[in-house]
């Protein structure tokens, strides 16, 4: 019997993915537990047109990601931070920092798991890192951490 994976199964496959099993275990097992549904004419009609809208939706990203990508590339991202002894900062610049900056100079909510950034910034200079804006679109960005300016009194 054919059916339709409803879920993520280690030993059967993947959601949404058609695969041929034993009527019994299809039956007794799989579709009770809304782990699939049998893959019927009007289920595949179904089956076929969530995989229109998703696609539809992937490219929808990808082309603004895209789009992103024009506007954020070549970009250097200043961020002045108090500073210590020996050009270490007081805390840190974390991936939420740069996501911020990004919405400030450029008016773009950025999610900042996009931002990959292994470790917090620590110290003042400059860095390269990436924006990961959809899986096939990747920007390389740097970020300038300087010294703020003592303000005078």
């Amino acid at each position: 019997m054919k059916v339709i994976l409803q879920q993520d199964l280690e030993e059967l496959g993947s959601k949404d993915q058609i695969i041929e099993v034993s009527d019994g275990y299809a039956r007794n097992f799989l579709i009770p537990r809304g782990l699939a549904i049998a893959a019927t004419p009007s289920e595949l009609k179904k089956w076929q047109e969530r995989k229109k809208v998703e696609k539809i939706k992937r490219e929808r990203e990808k082309f603004k990601a895209k789009r992103l990508e024009e506007k954020l590339k070549d970009t250097t991202l200043v961020i002045e931070r108090e500073v210590g002894e020996e050009g270490k900062l007081f805390g840190s610049v974390t991936s939420q920092d740069i996501a911020s900056i990004i919405k400030k100079k450029f008016n773009i909510s950025l999610d900042h798991r996009k931002i990959a950034l292994e470790e917090p910034i620590k110290v003042i200079g400059i860095r390269e890192i990436l924006l990961k804006l959809h899986p096939e679109v990747q920007i390389p960005v740097k970020v300038e951490v300087k010294k703020k300016a003592k303000e005078e009194k």
